[in-house]
């Protein structure tokens, strides 16, 4: 009887493997994308140039990353596993372009709605992101949409 159950354990799969952070990151922006439930051409072409940008993936793989995101947001039903990975994979650095991504992408259509902004600042928290960074990528991400922040 032990030594079945030791036969169980060290048979046992393997705990799943946590995202990447591209596919964390794409996840996060699709989603911010999606918030004001207005999911358009601007905001998903600026979603494909930021992850290029970042991880400079040729466009087959950026479409296997994004429709792999898609799937993954659709079976999720919490972000945590998703900003964990980040948390973990992420420096201060790191985190403060993120913030600037997301504000780029909540930008991208020429306003911010409530909910784009709720799902930010959720993220911040979540993120551990200092204030002032987010401040700043707002700023800096509504200069640059030529949009008052």
């Amino acid at each position: 009887m032990v030594l079945n159950r030791l036969k169980n354990l060290l048979s046992a799969p393997a705990a799943p493997k946590p995202p990447s952070e591209a596919l964390s990151t794409a996840l996060l922006l699709l989603e911010l994308a999606r918030a004001d439930f207005e999911f358009d051409d601007t905001e998903l072409g600026r979603v494909r140039e930021l992850l290029q940008a970042r991880y400079g993936l040729d466009p087959a793989a950026l479409d296997a990353l994004l429709d792999e995101a898609r799937i993954k947001a659709r079976l999720s039903v919490s972000l945590h596993e998703y900003v964990g990975s980040l948390n973990s994979r992420l420096d201060a650095d790191g985190k403060r372009e993120l913030i600037t991504m997301l504000w780029q992408v909540a930008y991208a259509d020429g306003r911010v709605d409530k909910h784009e902004e709720h799902l930010l600042r959720r993220l911040v928290d979540l993120l551990f992101i200092p204030m002032a960074d987010y401040v700043e990528a707002r700023e800096a991400a509504a200069a640059a949409s030529g949009v008052g922040a």
